[in-house]
């Protein structure tokens, strides 16, 4: 699960919560990780 984390923190860029969410109005972060999705579920 931590490099799954990884994967999405490295993806995303930054590193505070709040800001990976206001990142994810633009295209919700599941399109382009979908491979890193299906690892998770």
């Amino acid at each position: 699960i931590g490099l799954i984390l990884i994967t999405v923190l490295i993806c995303v860029g930054p590193r505070n919560s709040s800001e990976i969410v206001m990142a994810q109005k633009q295209i919700w972060s599941g399109i382009p990780l979908f491979p890193v999705l299906v690892m998770f579920l």
